[in-house]
């Protein structure tokens, strides 16, 4: 087989909805509850969906800017087009939760639960985050905007990758054999946590994933051309998206999550096909909303936690019921197990309808920005991340 890269597509549509998808599972996985749904394998492992971003991201920065980098384009000009897609979102959720530090942890204590500007909201943690640079520091936690470690990862990696691309294409396929394999056994020697790491280890695994990613970027036309009938599609897909599922439910915190990017990386070419059942259904509108809100979905859902469980704690004393318990720093919703999954499916559309919000207001216009300060013309955009 030679490796070919994919021909620019207007967008993968299915893959855009699936981190649509992701996205919310992770926001499941955060909203600790005493219900079914929380109680799911596959929700309490939801964690393994950031490196189908990862994967997918590695897919698409390829598809959208790997030829135009070899042929010429200014790296700084790719930088300042990827930090325009995901500063302005990440800026002000930090300044959201820096206003809030202020206002509430100063004049009301109760409400935050500590004391201010302590721990994981220290100044010094601002300052990293402000710079994404908080997967390079100590203490080993997530700062302030807890998702916004991925963020810090995935900026240095398209640097890293860019770099690569521009001076040593050639070599692009060797290089990252040698990231899919050294990664691993890095992240297997680091910690008892192996993939699930967010600082010690946060870049080697979203190399990992990206690296795959560029590798499925230079396959994919092979993949695309392979031919097979309707009804071959729809059994393909149909069985990656249950093996993904129970790849998710089964693999946890262990070794098997080592795995994780390989099975996306089968995810990723399978559905850029957009040949199944799967995705047509995956094109359908909601479902293309939720892809065109994830980043925004990701990225502003945890200050919209905090401060849910916040007015959830609140309301549990006034009314003398135990609604939010506390232990070893995280927050799990009581009532039982039908409020739970209530105030889950409650959240989720929260999220969902603030993200449609901050797209609007905050990432379109930080997008559109930042491609009005490229005086050239800028390549394909098939759904890039």
């Amino acid at each position: 087989m030679t490796l070919e890269a994919a021909k620019p597509k207007h967008r993968y549509v299915a893959l855009d909805s699936l981190r649509g998808v992701c996205a919310c599972m992770v926001v499941l996985l955060h909203f600790e509850t005493q219900g079914h749904i929380s109680a799911l394998p596959v929700v309490k492992h939801a964690f393994l969906f950031v490196d189908f971003f990862f994967v997918l991201s590695g897919f698409v920065i390829g598809s959208s800017y790997g030829q135009r980098l070899i042929d010429g384009f200014r790296i700084r000009e790719f930088m300042w087009l990827r930090l325009g897609r995901v500063y302005p979102l990440h800026l002000v959720m930090l300044l959201a939760f820096l206003a809030f530090e202020i206002v509430f942890a100063v004049f009301m204590p109760g409400m935050a639960g500590r004391r201010p500007f302590e721990g994981p909201f220290s100044l010094a943690a601002f300052v990293q985050s402000l710079f994404l640079l908080q997967i390079f520091f100590p203490p080993d936690a997530t700062p302030w905007n807890g998702p916004s470690w991925s963020i810090a990862a995935e900026i240095w990696t398209y640097l890293i990758f860019a770099l690569v691309l521009r001076y040593a294409h050639r070599w692009l396929v060797p290089i990252a054999l040698v990231m899919i394999v050294a990664a691993p056994v890095y992240l297997a020697n680091l910690t008892d946590r192996y993939i699930m790491v967010f600082h010690d280890g946060a870049l080697a695994r979203c190399l990992f994933g990206f690296a795959l990613g560029m590798i499925g970027w230079r396959c994919a036309a092979w993949i695309e051309s392979v031919r097979l009938s309707a009804a071959a599609d729809q059994l393909v897909e149909l069985a990656v998206l249950v093996a993904t599922i129970m790849f998710v439910s089964a693999a946890g915190s262990g070794p098997l999550s080592l795995a994780a990017p390989f099975m996306f990386f089968v995810a990723v070419l399978v559905f850029a096909r957009e040949r199944g059942i799967v995705s047509r259904l995956l094109r359908t509108g909601p479902f293309v909303l939720l892809g065109t809100l994830s980043y925004s979905i990701y990225m502003i859902h945890g200050f919209i936690y905090y401060r849910f469980v916040n007015v959830l704690g609140k309301v549990g004393s006034r009314l003398g019921l135990d609604l939010v318990s506390s232990s070893g720093g995280h927050n799990t919703v009581g009532g039982g197990a039908l409020f739970g999954d209530a105030m889950t499916i409650s959240f989720l559309a929260l999220v969902i309808c603030l993200s449609y919000v901050s797209y609007r207001l905050i990432e379109r216009p930080g997008q559109t920005f930042a491609r009005g300060r490229i005086h050239r013309p800028l390549p394909p955009a098939p759904g890039a991340p």
